[in-house]
């Protein structure tokens, strides 16, 4: 164990699958060692001021900064924080919660990369940016089924949030260690099953390059390359979201046996909720969720290393 909690953030636009993706990371580090936060509990504005000002919750002005960055470095530290609580089925606040920081604190939310202060205590940053029309059908899905809104309430908010999402949210983008981008296969408009999405994960500058080659199915259902992006190498690993269950499962334990994880069995990963509400299983999100978290061990070691 490090002297600290390793500090990870995962951020993104409403609706790009960041809860979904954290549930994986909690599956695999257990719940005993990883903590959660969601930075929608640092709205300044309930929902109904945010409307009497016509501010929507992507714009900083609804959100506290101040109280985020000092939370999220006292969690760093290793002390305790009392945060408040974002009700989002009425929009109002709740709390205070007491938090006490574990081996792994996750920070999820809107505005995790958006200011130096945030930006500097994190291990490794990820940031999710899914194809415009899954994001629109994956936000429509949750906030009807889960928030209480109508399809066209949905719609009009996802309008009005353009602005916001192009000016504030969107750049934050450029400082992620690691962006993912769930898109279509070739094959949707015959076969719309989402457990089918392919994934594209690209790697930044900061962390060095791994070699995937171990993990690479006969099949190239998993294929990593290097790109050039402003001058730096990048690795890019595609996973083709129609790997079949016996290929995924065993690239699955490819991964896990380089994580130090081998007292525990590989949970079941990439559960997601379909437009019925049926549970199931994507691959190519489980094993984004698995790189992840191989990064997340590799930071862990290093750190570890540091202080032996």
């Amino acid at each position: 164990m490090s002297t600290r909690p390793i500090m990870i953030a995962v951020g993104g636009d409403s609706g790009t699958g960041k809860t979904t993706l954290c549930r994986g990371l909690d599956d695999i580090f257990g719940s005993e060692r990883i903590e959660t936060i969601c930075l929608d509990d640092y709205h300044a504005l309930d929902r109904a001021q945010r409307k009497a000002v016509n501010l929507t919750a992507l714009d900083p002005r609804a959100n506290n900064f101040a109280a985020m960055e000092e939370d999220m470095w006292a969690l760093r530290e290793g002390r305790a924080i009392d945060k408040p609580i974002y009700d989002h089925s009425d929009g109002t606040f709740k709390g205070p919660e007491r938090i006490e920081p574990k081996e792994i604190v996750v920070v999820q939310g809107l505005f995790p990369l958006y200011t130096r202060a945030l930006r500097s205590l994190f291990d490794v940053t990820v940031w999710l940016d899914p194809e415009t029309e899954i994001k629109a059908a994956w936000k429509i899905q949750r906030d009807t089924q889960q928030r209480g809104y109508s399809e066209d309430e949905v719609l009009a908010e996802m309008e009005k949030r353009k602005p916001d999402i192009e000016k504030h949210i969107q750049p934050q983008g450029r400082h992620a260690d690691l962006t993912v981008t769930f898109y279509r296969p070739d094959d949707w408009t015959a076969h719309k099953d989402p457990s089918k999405l392919s994934a594209r994960i690209r790697k930044g500058g900061r962390f060095r390059s791994l070699d995937y080659s171990e993990f690479e199915s006969a099949s190239t259902s998993i294929r990593a390359s290097q790109e050039t992006s402003g001058g730096y190498p990048e690795t890019v690993i595609e996973l083709d979201g129609h790997i079949d269950s016996a290929d995924a499962e065993a690239v699955e334990h490819k991964i896990w046996s380089h994580m130090d994880m081998k007292d525990r069995e590989i949970p079941r990963l990439g559960e997601f909720k379909d437009g019925t509400g049926a549970s199931k299983i994507g691959y190519a999100l489980a094993l984004a969720q698995l790189l992840i978290s191989r990064r997340v061990v590799l930071v862990e070691n290093e750190l570890m290393e540091r202080v032996s």
